[in-house]
């Protein structure tokens, strides 16, 4: 029940898609004066079961709709008991009582019966319609208030140009593999100044991420599907705008809620973190699952991710969430600084590390393409296997 495939229009011609199974009954006369004229085709969205409002609600009707309309006459006994009838078969179905007489003691007192709204009598489709898909939208949200949260993962860099971004877009293609199941996976990215998730990928969409920070209560399930952009490898992306947008305008439960629905939507969700830190990023990776930090073999970089770590700490991080990911690791027999010294500087172990692959990655990155994709063999791509492997196996979620 419940699928919003059929396109109503109201007067002023906007057309809007309706739930199926709104089942709506009323008295023999109140149809017919629908059925009759331009009222009639419109009327074949719903499915109408002509009743006296005195008769009790078919049990198949109370079952399978959606959405339910009933009569009820106020001064009859018998009609209000359609009430209690729907309510004892099934607590939670959105329903709206249609009234002859809808005065403002008799509406109070069918609110605390458990109606969710009430119409008058004769029936306005256009007003009808839009209770009833207001009710609709407050069912989804319902719903999608009660589904777990599935992981997020937040990628953080160490510095710049440390290679969280490619990193964070082919580590969601190896969780939307895994997780295909249970909705893909999907990136956001949060870099609203300098982010490149979208450029990386050829992927563009009109709706951004700031768009969906700015909608308000507008923001749903269905909202965010607008944004999001299909790759065509296991995972979507809702794409940083192109303006530099000011990192004080994010409201952090905005976010938080943005975040909430997309890990009710997908498998796994992964941000891609700016570098500068404020309330809200810091928000973000309290909120997550998982915690990559991206560092290099390099003292610079290894510097600012320990004074990440740090930071981490002073605002409560657990440190078991938090994964150093050592990136763009050479193999050969001399080097400065080995990956068995990056636990000692850091004081944290490494979780991971990626092969460094830097001809194979950038000529990929130019033809808009994941490493495994330019290169079957890519031991980067392989190490980003191995990490996927390794989350999802502490998740459970195989």
């Amino acid at each position: 029940m419940g699928n919003f495939d059929q396109p109503f229009e109201l007067g002023s011609g906007m057309a809007v898609n309706l739930p199926d199974d709104i089942y709506v009954v009323a008295n023999p006369a109140e149809i017919d004066r629908l059925r009759s004229g331009v009222e009639m085709r419109r009327l074949a969205e719903f499915k109408c079961t002509v009743l006296p409002p005195s008769a009790p609600i078919p049990a198949e009707v109370i079952a399978n709709a959606y959405l339910l309309v009933i009569e009820v006459d106020p001064a009859d006994r018998a009609s209000l008991r359609r009430i209690a009838q729907v309510r004892n078969a099934r607590p939670d179905l959105p329903l709206v009582v249609a009234l002859h007489d809808a005065n403002v003691s008799t509406v109070r007192t069918l609110v605390r019966q458990g109606v969710s709204d009430v119409a008058a009598i004769p029936l306005d489709l256009d007003e009808l319609t839009m209770q009833l898909l207001d009710l609709a939208s407050q069912v989804r949200k319902d719903a999608a208030a009660e589904a777990p949260l599935s992981p997020l993962i937040s990628v953080v860099r160490s510095t710049g140009g440390s290679g969280a971004t490619t990193v964070v877009t082919h580590l969601a293609a190896a969780l939307g593999k895994r997780l295909e199941r249970r909705g893909g996976a999907c990136v956001i990215d949060l870099d609203i100044q300098f982010g490149n998730v979208g450029g990386a990928l050829g992927a563009a969409s009109k709706t951004t991420v700031v768009d969906l920070l700015e909608a308000g209560d507008r923001l749903d399930a269905e909202f965010l599907g607008s944004a999001t952009v299909s790759t065509g490898r296991g995972f979507d992306v809702i794409v940083a705008p192109d303006p530099i947008t000011p990192l004080e305008t994010v409201d952090v439960d905005q976010l938080i809620n943005l975040l909430s629905i997309a890990r009710r939507k997908f498998g796994a969700v992964l941000t891609d973190l700016p570098a500068n830190w404020t309330n809200w990023t810091l928000s973000t990776v309290l909120a997550s699952t998982n915690i990559i930090l991206v560092t290099e073999l390099t003292i610079p970089s290894l510097r600012q991710a320990k004074r990440r770590i740090e930071l981490f700490d002073t605002v409560g991080v657990p440190r078991d969430r938090i994964h150093v990911v050592v990136n763009r690791v050479e193999k050969r027999l001399f080097r400065t600084i080995g990956v068995e010294e990056v636990r000692d500087t850091l004081g944290h172990p490494v979780y991971a590390t990626l092969a460094a692959e830097g001809a194979t990655l950038s000529g990929a990155q130019d033809e808009g393409l994941l490493a495994g994709e330019a290169n079957r063999k890519s031991r980067f791509a392989a190490d980003i296997e191995k990490l996927a492997e390794r989350l999802v196996g502490e998740w459970g979620a195989e």
